[in-house]
């Protein structure tokens, strides 16, 4: 058929709702099929007890043209559960319309039952109407005929609200996850950028290899910031990655007052962390820690497995937090994203180390993800050629300005 407004064909057999509503009431067809085949059945089964004759069919043929008419009036009943649903504040009057609209329908269905001829016990004493009759005998059964559905399409509508409500908040959640991690980007750009830019330009013209040197380490790590990317962890072997590219570039600026220790073993590289994780912690322990005072500092990295738990920790011996403190936003959205990814499996905890300094411990889940390396590039998303560095005279190691240990 041809719809008006030049929509072109429309196959109603291909639609997909008018394909839900006969599937769903295949469903209803069959349910109320196997109640009418249970019914004779037991019927039978009374019968040949009591030694009378089961006259199985008759009663199956009864059974299955009376519970077809409440599978034909199933549909409506489930729209009026629809349209009518059970609420705290108005279950009284909801309860008093359904109770109408269970007379009505045991009304259609006893008006369908005499049209269909199905038997009823009439006394011969009585000569009044057999409508009348039928209804009366059949308002307690048909009591059990509405309101169980009603019930079912009740729970039913209200486990699909709660998936629908989990859903939502899955969603949400995944896009305040998506929103923090956009936010902390931004935040570590600026400032850093701007710190670094202003050691290149002194480095400019003292060692000029070295300037080259910490301009290739920032193309790195700004390309590793800049890229758009909506996956929430990464392998922890990335994650060590760019935080050996960080703290070369902390390292030039700070020259010989800055020690840093990694100690991850090699078994836990392919774990997964929150991305920028690490990063956050560290720059506090170097920039708020160690840049206020005059003598050299240490920040040392850990990483160990605690049973199925990854414990990570970041400490240092710096100044230490004084006694009253406000959390920074980097240590604010770190906590908030890890109980956004992990709920109430995690822990987050920023203490003075005993000897000095500020130590930060987190225990996430443990997993691991699979190493996947692209061709050309390598395991922190580099390109593998002799450009990718941006013209930079020579390369140092991790091993030239950090020590690390595990690996």
């Amino acid at each position: 058929m041809r719809v008006p407004g030049g929509f072109g064909r429309l196959d109603l057999w291909s639609n997909e709702s008018v394909k839900r509503a006969f599937f769903k009431f295949a469903i209803i067809f069959a349910g109320w099929t196997l109640l009418a085949v249970l019914l004779a059945g037991s019927n039978a089964i009374y019968r040949a007890t009591v030694g009378v004759p089961t006259g199985f069919l008759a009663n199956l043929r009864t059974s299955l043209v009376d519970y077809w008419i409440w599978a034909a009036l199933t549909p409506i009943i489930f729209f009026l559960a629809q349209r009518f649903p059970f609420k705290r504040e108005s279950w009284a009057g909801t309860t008093a319309l359904h109770f109408v609209f269970y007379l009505a329908l045991t009304l259609a269905h006893e008006v369908l039952a005499q049209l269909f001829r199905l038997p009823d016990y009439v006394p011969a004493s009585y000569h009044g109407s057999v409508l009348w009759l039928r209804l009366i005998s059949s308002l307690y059964n048909d009591l059990w005929m509405y309101w169980p559905a009603i019930v079912i399409w009740s729970m039913i509508e209200y486990y699909q609200r709660y998936r629908e409500g989990d859903m939502r908040t899955a969603k949400l959640k995944e896009q305040l996850t998506r929103a923090e991690l956009q936010a902390l980007r931004n935040q570590l750009h600026p400032h850093f950028l701007f710190n670094t830019l202003n050691s290149v330009a002194s480095l400019m013209h003292e060692d000029v290899d070295a300037a080259d040197d910490m301009l290739g380490d920032l193309s790195l790590l700004l390309r590793a910031y800049l890229t758009e990317s909506d996956a929430q962890e990464i392998e922890l072997r990335q994650e060590i990655g760019l935080l050996e590219t960080y703290i070369r570039i902390q390292k030039r600026r700070f020259e010989d007052r800055l020690t840093a220790v990694l100690d991850v073993p090699e078994e836990l590289l392919d774990a997964a962390v929150p991305a920028l994780l690490l990063q956050p912690l560290v720059e506090n322990s170097i920039i708020h820690g160690i840049a206020p005072r005059a003598l050299p500092g240490k920040v040392r990295v850990t990483a160990r497995r605690d049973g199925k738990m990854l414990r990570l920790e970041v400490a240092d011996d710096g100044i230490g937090l004084p006694d009253h403190h406000a959390e920074r936003i980097g240590l604010s959205n770190t906590r908030s994203r890890l109980r956004q990814l992990f709920a109430d499996r995690c822990t987050f905890e920023m203490t003075n180390a005993n000897g000095g300094g500020v130590v930060v411990k987190i225990g996430i889940p443990l997993r691991f993800l699979r190493a996947e390396i692209k061709p050309g590039r390598d395991n922190f998303g580099r390109d593998n050629d002799t450009n990718s560095g941006g013209g930079r005279r020579t390369v140092s190691t991790p091993s030239d300005s950090v020590v690390t240990e595990g690996r």
